[in-house]
């Protein structure tokens, strides 16, 4: 059996990047300095602060063995890219920091974002943890560190991914068949779905600028240190935008899924080939498109890439019948891994998972992220008839650890003692069902509408809604509010559905009322300082 590629970076570089703080922007400053005194310095020593920098590659052999190939960190950037496994550490490095605590691998996941959403119960606490989180004050120490870490590190991802597109067109002739196209066309997702996100968490949403053109986030398209002014909300979308219709006509030329089939391992007999549900995919890109569009007020294109992917039939809702949420079990799929359009392979997740996600021990912690019996029963409707049976509800054989009416822990990211089972090592960042709501939203009539939307309620047990039940987009919106917060518990959508939609109230909040100062996290206080408006 074969298990996925992903490196680990070399430890010394991180406390170098750490060391010199946590802007790059700041590391300018150090980097004149270094050229004033005329001194011989590798281009990875130029640019460390950008996490360019890849230590060794994992090259996979069998479930139990793993080659460790650790090449030099005095790697100059013409040796780095004189051979296409160059490209491909370089491309799967950039996935390895996605996969990060900080990044999609908790914090912008099951983490941070959806503590903003109010959906857990670790609240008691206004002085540590995530209690201050909840509250969104992002004033205090706590909260300012994780914040910093976020921004540095997203944009750190970009900059490895603009590392890679700087070389890539001009080195094309030693990249064989067409992994060309699949590392630039990845490289340019990267970037998009990167700075998506680092929009959504630091600058406004459509429905709450103040101005058309005020400033949001800056959208790095080169490998640079210098700071760039921030771009308009609209430029930034357009910009995207762009880089994902690229990478959409480059990725073109390989549609196929090789993903996990019942935890059996990858069917390629390429290495690079293998699991293209754990990359940006040529489907994650059209997903990606979606999402994007959506949000930026674009229904029409927002519906016509859902509906791109939903015809594919490259992936399908798990059978409600017959998956399997026994821990221990090779077969276990809490996760439900082959709805994934796009999702992170995170290697530690059982430790984070048994921090944070109980197993073991009942007493709750202030950092435990847990609900309760009385929340999780409105969520799911148990007392709407036939929703009781919903996949996703508490009971017998469902993703819920139930130690006491007032905690009840996910098993999502449980990672039983079988520690063969991928699937148990997932984070998804983009779903199946978040297509149908999609182009739900996106649809021009309620029937229309509905269609999508019931076959999301179809695959998950629960009974169908009518036109006579819905007659109002208010009440369909309403009925794919609760669709959101069923669906993504612990994975991070639902905060931003609330942004999107300018919630000024949060079901289960101590946040208060929302507004601007809450939904958008501010930039560290060193870029602004360090030239960005």
């Amino acid at each position: 059996m074969i298990w996925p590629v992903f490196p680990v970076f070399n430890r010394n570089v991180d406390w170098f990047i750490r060391s010199v703080g946590h802007s790059h922007f700041k590391f300018r400053l150090v980097f004149n300095s270094i050229m004033r005194m005329k001194k011989h310095i590798k281009i990875f020593h130029r640019i460390v602060t950008v996490a360019a920098l890849i230590s060794s590659l994992l090259l996979p052999t069998s479930c139990s063995e793993w080659l460790d190939v650790k090449p030099s960190t005095q790697t100059s950037e013409r040796e780095q890219f004189s051979s296409e496994q160059g490209f491909i550490n370089a491309l799967i490095g950039a996935y390895q920091r996605m996969a990060s605590s900080v990044s999609y691998g908790k914090e912008l996941s099951y983490g941070m974002i959806d503590v903003f959403a109010q959906v857990y119960e670790n609240k008691s606490s206004e002085t540590d943890g995530y209690g201050i989180m909840a509250r969104y004050n992002f004033l205090a120490a706590p909260n300012q560190t994780l914040i910093s870490s976020i921004w540095q590190h997203q944009y750190n991802i970009i900059a490895q991914a603009n590392y890679i597109l700087k070389n890539v067109d001009e080195q094309r002739h030693i990249l064989h068949e067409h992994n060309y196209e699949i590392i630039k066309g990845e490289a340019l997702a990267i970037r998009a779905l990167v700075h998506f996100d680092l929009l959504r968490l630091f600058a406004p949403a459509l429905a709450g600028l103040d101005q058309v053109d005020q400033p949001t986030i800056p959208y790095m398209t080169d490998f640079t240190i210098s700071p760039k002014k921030a771009a308009s909300f609209q430029s930034v979308i357009d910009a995207i935008v762009r880089d994902l219709v690229e990478a959409e006509a480059l990725l073109v030329v390989n549609p196929e899924i090789d993903q996990i089939q019942d935890n059996e391992g990858s069917i390629s007999l390429d290495v690079f080939g293998m699991y293209r549900q754990n990359r940006l995919n040529y489907w994650a890109v059209k997903g990606l498109l979606a999402r994007v569009h959506l949000y930026g007020g674009n229904n029409a294109q927002a519906l016509k890439y859902a509906k791109e992917v939903i015809g594919s039939d490259k992936f399908a809702f798990v059978n409600a019948l017959t998956y399997s949420t026994e821990p221990n079990s090779t077969k276990s799929n809490t996760i439900f891994s082959n709805e994934h359009i796009f999702s992170i392979y995170k290697s530690d997740l059982k430790n984070l998972s048994d921090d944070l996600f109980k197993t073991e021990v009942e007493r709750p912690e202030s950092l435990d992220l847990f609900t309760s019996v009385e929340k999780l029963k409105l969520y799911y409707e148990e007392g709407a008839g036939s929703n009781s049976d919903d996949t996703r509800g508490i009971g017998i054989g469902k993703r819920w650890n139930e130690f006491s009416e007032s905690v009840v822990y996910s098993t999502k990211y449980y990672v039983g003692v079988n520690i063969n089972n991928v699937n148990q090592k997932l984070v998804p960042v983009l779903r199946l069902p978040e297509m149908y709501y999609i182009a739900t939203e996106a649809s021009g009539t309620i029937e229309e509408a509905l269609a999508f939307l019931n076959v999301v309620r179809n695959a998950r047990l629960i009974s169908v809604l009518t036109t006579d039940i819905i007659t109002t987009a208010e009440q369909l919106e309403n009925e794919l509010f609760k669709e959101y917060r069923k669906e993504f518990y612990a994975e991070g959508q639902l905060w931003y559905y609330y942004k999107r939609k300018n919630y000024l109230n949060l079901e289960n909040s101590v946040g208060g009322v929302m507004n601007n100062e809450k939904y958008v996290l501010p930039k560290p206080n060193d870029e602004i300082e360090f030239g960005l408006n």
